[in-house]
């Protein structure tokens, strides 16, 4: 009777340990992985849906301006000595308009931002600050008379003092919000007629720093107005509703699913998120990081560092490397951002360092990071002073929640440049130095408040405790299992168990029989 029973505890308990095997190894993770992917897909009732379609709170936006401090000297053919004053701080608030779902488990959206000046995070510095910065607008448009027709300089050199006041140098005296939004006043009003050609190039262009004057006589340049005025997009991205490893991966920009501002499908191919989101990447992260930048046509990636605790949550660290600005002959990957030479110590390319905006702003302007960080020396080299890269001022990075993909604190930073070009046809640029000058540098980031830390930490412990039940569930199937055969064993129940009590006297016990004389 004990031996059926414990052949029974044994046949339930290895039944059961079977069941668990597979609850623990496949159910379990099924169950939990649709769980998170219910809750942060692209989808009305899911729990990130609101949140991704209005940012909960307002990103930092700081802007810092590089004054110049030495006009004159400059004129003169001075190396540049520059002042940076910031950061001007504004609150940016984004919001994604819904246009409608797609084949292919997609989302098409427009997003809006709106940029408030933050008196308090300022500090003493005032939006009616006063600075001296490069002309950007009048080195544009000389550079490109000068690269496309050079024997025009001269006479559109003349229109362009029309069109700006007081023309004495490449330099600006402005207030900061104006700069930044208000707008400078641009006047299209005279009898030049070349003035009448740039003003038309610029109604038929429509760069979108400009935006016309309500009279009409004229246009406003600003550096950041229009993401005020008007929305960007359309995105299409995919919803991670069938495959949540796809999620925030956008598929095209404007009806693009190639940038064909570059001419070539692997530099202009849309890789990565639109920043906001990430897939979950699990024990398993991504060697990098892409995100789809539209102020530059293209795609950049943060290489993964490592693993960091954040916020008392366990993350992954990601920041951007030199290779996702680095030369050709330093990344080969990146010859067809190759556009213009810049120096004549190098292959052709762009320095070490800098992208090429020409193809995607229409202007030849040249973004970098803050303070040239990650650039060429040869970039350093042209200042008298102003300029010093620091990877903890001017590196971007981001710390990503492996579980939800969540962005726990990010920083994206970028610099806008153009070059200072000698030009003798030019009166104002006869006698400067000609190198590469920046303008202005954006530090644009966010951290997700304390209520949705908790939110996360919580949701850690859960899944914590899901993984702990696993793992004492094997734990007291194993422990049942090997119970019910010690008993089975001990019972003699199976015929491998079963106890051969003559065994040893068989092999012990002579046989009288054997070797017997006869």
């Amino acid at each position: 009777m004990i031996g059926k029973h414990s052949r029974l505890f044994f046949t339930i308990s290895l039944a059961v340990l079977i069941l668990i095997v597979m609850i623990v190894s496949w159910g379990i993770p099924m169950v939990k992985n649709r769980q998170i992917q219910k809750s942060i897909q692209i989808e009305e009732s899911s729990q990130m849906f609101e949140r991704w379609r209005k940012m909960p709170i307002p990103l930092t936006f700081k802007i810092y301006v590089f004054d110049v401090v030495n006009a004159e000297g400059i004129n003169n053919g001075e190396k540049p000595q520059l002042e940076e004053k910031g950061p001007y701080v504004y609150k940016e608030y984004r919001e994604k308009t819904i246009l409608g779902y797609g084949e292919n488990d997609t989302i098409e959206y427009m997003l809006k931002k709106t940029f408030v000046f933050d008196q308090k995070e300022s500090g003493q510095l005032t939006e009616d600050d006063e600075v001296t910065v490069i002309n950007f607008t009048y080195m544009a448009a000389i550079l490109q008379v000068q690269d496309m027709m050079p024997g025009l300089v001269g006479v559109i050199n003349t229109a362009l003092g029309d069109l700006f006041t007081n023309l004495t140098d490449p330099f600006l005296r402005v207030k900061v919000k104006d700069l930044f939004f208000d707008g400078i006043y641009l006047n299209c009003v005279s009898e030049n007629s070349a003035l009448a050609l740039v003003c038309g190039k610029l109604k038929a262009d429509k760069p979108p720093t400009m935006r016309p004057a309500e009279d009409g006589n004229g246009y406003y340049f600003s550096m950041f107005s229009h993401l005020n005025r008007t929305e960007t997009g359309p995105y299409k991205m995919i919803r991670g509703t069938k495959n949540v490893l796809d999620l925030g991966h956008v598929v095209s920009y404007k009806g693009q699913k190639v940038m064909k501002q570059w001419q070539d499908t692997y530099c202009g191919q849309l890789n990565g998120t639109d920043s906001s989101i990430f897939p979950p990447v699990g024990d398993k992260p991504l060697e990098r990081l892409y995100t789809f930048e539209p102020d530059i046509c293209r795609s950049l990636y943060a290489s993964l560092v490592g693993k960091a605790n954040i916020f008392n949550i366990s993350s992954y660290y990601y920041e951007i490397s030199e290779d996702a600005l680095a030369s050709k002959s330093a990344n080969k990957d990146n010859k067809c951002y190759c556009k213009k030479d810049w120096s004549a110590s190098h292959d052709g390319c762009l320095l070490m360092g800098v992208i090429n905006l020409e193809p995607c702003q229409g202007a030849p302007a040249i973004a970098s990071l803050p303070h040239f960080y990650l650039g060429s020396e040869e970039l350093l080299g042209y200042f008298a002073g102003g300029i010093s890269p620091e990877k903890e001022k001017h590196n971007t990075y981001v710390y990503l929640d492996p579980i939800t993909g969540v962005p726990l604190k990010g920083v994206r930073r970028l610099q806008f440049n153009i070059e200072l070009r000698q030009i003798p046809a030019a009166p104002q640029l006869a006698r400067v130095p000609t190198g590469l000058f920046p303008l202005l540098w954006i530090d644009e980031g966010a951290e997700i408040p304390p209520e949705i830390q908790e939110e996360l930490i919580q949701s850690h412990k859960l899944l914590g405790y899901v993984e702990l039940s696993r793992w004492v569930l094997l734990a007291l199937a194993i422990i049942a299992t090997l119970i019910g055969a010690y008993f089975v064993a001990r019972s003699g129940a199976l015929p491998m168990c079963a106890r051969h009590t003559n065994s040893v006297s068989f092999v012990l016990t002579p046989n009288n029989n054997v070797n017997k004389v006869h």
